[in-house]
């Protein structure tokens, strides 16, 4: 039996002085069983929802698909969703950002997860340390 939830998504980026959080995001799930392929997608769509809605750019997407998140963003278009859905499943294959559920990395987009009400997942961006 298929039972949607709403789960809170929170992005951090390291590497750029003190830690940085975005305020969580809520992602509506269909399901609880999911991939981190449709958890991306889910957690994108409701960042280029948010950010349509207010007119602003997302932060949390800017950390995690950036090529230097140091830069501030730019102003923001109306964005092809499925071209920004493809960028940050490429960012994860190529290990650009984590993505970390309930405390545990995935590293494969397919890979099966199991949510609950109580699931914390984090998209988390480490940048190398200037100077070594």
């Amino acid at each position: 039996m298929s039972e949607t939830m709403t789960l809170p998504v929170t992005t951090y980026v390291y590497g750029m002085g003190a830690e940085r959080r975005v305020p969580p995001v809520y992602v509506l799930l269909q399901e609880r069983s999911t991939t981190a392929r449709a958890l991306i997608a889910e957690h994108v769509r409701s960042e280029l929802q948010h950010t349509q809605q207010s007119r602003l750019n997302s932060l949390a997407l800017h950390y995690i698909l950036a090529e230097d998140p140091r830069l501030e963003p730019s102003a923001a278009e109306a964005p092809n969703v499925d071209a920004e859905i493809a960028r940050a499943c490429a960012a994860l294959a190529s290990k650009r950002y984590l993505l970390v559920v309930d405390g545990a990395a995935v590293a494969e987009l397919d890979e099966p997860l199991e949510l609950t009400e109580r699931s914390q997942v984090h998209f988390v961006r480490l940048l190398p340390l200037i100077g070594g």
